[in-house]
């Protein structure tokens, strides 16, 4: 039998890369070993070893760990810990991503011609400034929400918006279509990545739904301000980078605009004004609270005592999950890079290998999924 020389430090690299920790051990009962130097595993085991920590097996025959770079950003205000490294998943979304914004990036190119004119077209520093910016683009009221039934339906029609200006956006839980390989919402809850002809908002599916829909529109400050980023997007806002501040206060007063909140403040009485308010704007109880802070409605006491509660019981409203398959991968590719992809593909110019490896589909699957998106 014949047993490859790995590096120790590579092995080593992978399972805290992997972030499974010692649930690997279960799978591999000499990994300690392995790790010592006391033993070495065979090329099947080392490929199965590759498969279960998201590591590339070309990357276990090095001369130490490779350094991964983030192609953006990555801001971190989830508790005070420092982040730890990247996960794989994040780093294959990221990667999956970039692959889409370049075809629809060419796409516009050739068949545009012409560059998106607010991308990173604000250079201020008041965040209702922005945020009225982003309404007034988007041609939304500042009531938008209020008459929308649920959350979801609020999120769903914001991306449409979104996608009439050529702004992508792709909501997906898991790495591509595997459910084996679910992403953190601890580790990010979304990122943008700004680009002037194709910009790309990606949100992290396995987020409820109130926090997925601050997250998307703390993404689109960032693209009017022209800042790619992976971010936390916390209405908490304790970020101390200066473009974060900022894009957590604009997507704050998008979503709770400052007269209609306070107004809205004062007709709502009774202990349920928290929930009562975020069904009204179609935000999280914690946006609430915080909005209610910043505007004075409420001292620091006061929202501390909310905020203590929350993590205790702690759950955001609008989550939902299931539904029609299709649906949903419709939400995880995006309409506007659906309609795209399906026309170059029936244009001939796109070929199907192209479109399987774009969209993380094949056969006929990819089939029945066009077939649902031309009903």
């Amino acid at each position: 039998m014949t047993y490859i020389e790995v590096q120790q430090s590579i092995l080593q690299w992978a399972k805290e890369r992997s972030r499974k920790g010692e649930s690997l051990n279960s799978i591999f009962p000499k990994l300690d070993q392995w790790l010592r130097g006391e033993s070495k595993p065979t090329l099947k085991q080392l490929e199965k070893y590759a498969k279960a920590t998201s590591t590339p097996l070309g990357y276990f025959f090095l001369s130490e760990p490779p350094k991964e770079v983030i192609p953006v950003p990555h801001y971190r205000t989830i508790g005070d810990e420092a982040p730890p490294g990247t996960s794989p998943e994040l780093i294959d979304t990221l990667h999956t991503m970039q692959r889409r914004q370049q075809f629809i990036k060419e796409f516009y190119i050739e068949n545009v011609g012409v560059e998106i004119d607010f991308i990173g077209s604000y250079r201020g520093s008041n965040p209702l400034e922005l945020a009225n910016l982003i309404r007034t683009k988007l041609g939304l009221q500042e009531n938008w929400a209020a008459s929308l039934p649920n959350w979801h339906y609020a999120l769903r029609f914001l991306i449409s918006k979104c996608e009439e200006h050529r702004i992508m956006v792709m909501v997906n839980g898991v790495v591509d279509n595997n459910t084996h390989r679910k992403l953190d919402v601890e580790e990010f809850r979304g990122f943008v990545l700004v680009n002037n002809m194709a910009p790309l908002v990606f949100i992290n599916g396995a987020d409820a739904k109130a926090a997925q829909l601050f997250t998307l529109v703390h993404e689109l400050a960032h693209i009017w301000v022209g800042h790619s980023a992976i971010v936390e997007a916390s209405p908490l806002d304790n970020e101390e980078n200066e473009i974060e501040k900022l894009c957590n206060k604009a997507a704050a007063e998008f979503l709770c605009p400052r007269t209609a909140f306070i107004n809205n403040w004062e007709s709502h009485e009774g202990s349920n004004k928290f929930e009562s308010l975020a069904r009204y704007f179609k935000v999280s109880t914690l946006v609430v609270a915080r909005r209610a802070l910043e505007l004075n409605l409420i001292n620091r006491e006061e929202f501390m005592i909310f905020y203590r509660n929350y993590r205790e019981n702690l759950r955001d409203v609008g989550s939902s999950s299931g539904g029609n398959f299709y649906t949903t991968l419709g939400a995880k590719l995006g309409s506007l890079f659906t309609r795209i992809v399906i026309s170059e593909v029936k244009a001939g110019n796109v070929m199907y290998r192209d479109a399987y490896r774009l969209t993380g589909l094949k056969g006929d699957t990819f089939n029945k999924f066009v077939d649902y998106n031309e009903r």
